[in-house]
């Protein structure tokens, strides 16, 4: 989850001024400035027009006086699926899910940071009621430089930059942004995979981006995003070195251009991914929101050899206090075999001071794909 778990472990877990492995500054902006979860976020993770600031200016804040903290923050959580309702004789999973370290900040310089999301304990359900083990996968890795209106990253990240969908107050991923889009057929069904893309999905790649200020707090950005296959990964299990897509390719998967405008929280813009007139993702995304009321919508289409095919989605979340919302989406990918889903999702978290206990829970309709999910976790 990246800029959102920044503000997230900014807040929550909060910054640290002492000097760690050539880290001049760690910002984990609660701890380290006195502040709650709500200086920088509407509700854990979503941020609001601070946090957006925050991140976007590599996790500085002019005019408050730090204090010296541990240079990190740590996310456990644990998982319930339920039985889906074409499956009943399908058990419940409950399970540990994600004990997560973050960390991120300035290097050396105040142009250069660095984020981290590292899962010393990684598991995931599978359709057929099993866990798949990914212990000691990075969800995030990389550097940014920043000089004037240039930016640079450098690691692994999610593609997609308009719209960070782990500052999701749901549990799953917007099919729209998660959907992958196949590798080339042909070849060997492993490379394949490896080529796969998807605009929230993680891959090692280079991003330049431009930034141009446009008045009246909105600001123009394009970023061209270069992915490679493979996965950077530290495997802690023998299941999970299986799991792992550690194969590093320098052969690119294709280019990801972006450019929309933003003011805080809210932006309209559009996305090509493009690998050849037979494979490519395109679409158009929207968002906006204020302290309480937000919306995000997204159509589009993606192209494999002689199949394309349609996107949407459609969310609207509401947060009437300070420490709960509640949300629901609509979505669609054509042609893939099911049918439209409707998700509706409630997330509560308290204190929300300098750590917080987090619950969500999360209820799909589809037909053959009814899901009932839920999360708890603590960040500190």
């Amino acid at each position: 989850m990246r800029h959102c778990l920044v503000a997230l472990t900014a807040l929550l877990a909060s910054p640290a001024a002492p000097a760690v492995a050539g880290v001049a500054e760690i910002p984990y902006f609660a701890r380290r400035y006195g502040v709650s979860c709500e200086q920088c976020h509407v509700l854990p993770p979503k941020l609001n027009d601070f946090g957006e600031r925050f991140v976007g200016n590599n996790y500085r804040m002019e005019g408050l006086t730090p204090r010296s903290t541990w240079p990190f923050a740590v996310w456990v959580s644990g998982r319930s699926d339920a039985p889906t309702l074409t499956d009943p004789a399908r058990r419940v999973l409950a399970y540990l899910n994600r004990v997560e370290v973050i960390s991120g900040g300035r290097v050396v310089a105040p142009w250069l940071s660095y984020f981290v999301e590292w899962r010393p304990v990684s598991f995931e359900s599978r359709d057929d009621g099993t866990l798949r083990d990914r212990s000691g996968r990075f969800e995030d890795l990389f550097v940014t430089a920043q000089a004037g209106r240039v930016e640079v990253s450098v690691g692994q990240f999610r593609q997609g930059a308009q719209v960070d969908v782990s500052r999701r107050l749901g549990i799953a991923e917007p099919l729209f942004f998660a959907a992958s889009l196949a590798g080339a057929p042909g070849g060997a069904p492993r490379a394949a995979a490896l080529r796969s893309f998807s605009l929230a999905g993680r891959s090692p790649a280079v991003r330049l981006g431009w930034v141009e200020a446009m008045g009246g707090g909105w600001q123009w950005r394009s970023h061209a995003t270069v992915p490679v296959p493979g996965e950077l990964s530290l495997p802690l299990t023998n299941q999970a070195r299986d799991e792992a897509s550690a194969e590093l390719a320098l052969e690119p998967k294709g280019i990801l251009f972006e450019t929309f405008a933003r003011r805080g929280v809210s932006s309209l813009g559009a996305h090509l991914f493009w690998d050849g007139p037979d494979r490519y993702l395109a679409g158009v995304v929207g968002s906006t929101g204020g302290r309480t009321r937000f919306l995000t919508a997204g159509v589009g289409l993606d192209r494999v050899a002689q199949t394309t095919r349609g996107r949407w989605t459609l969310e609207a979340e509401w947060i009437p206090v300070s420490v709960a919302g509640l949300g629901a989406r609509a979505e669609d990918r054509g042609d893939d075999g099911a049918e439209p889903a409707f998700v509706a999702f409630a997330n509560a978290h308290v204190p929300g001071r300098r750590h917080t206990v987090r619950l969500t829970v999360e209820r799909r309709w589809q037909r053959g794909r009814h899901a009932l999910l839920v999360e708890l976790g603590v960040v500190f």
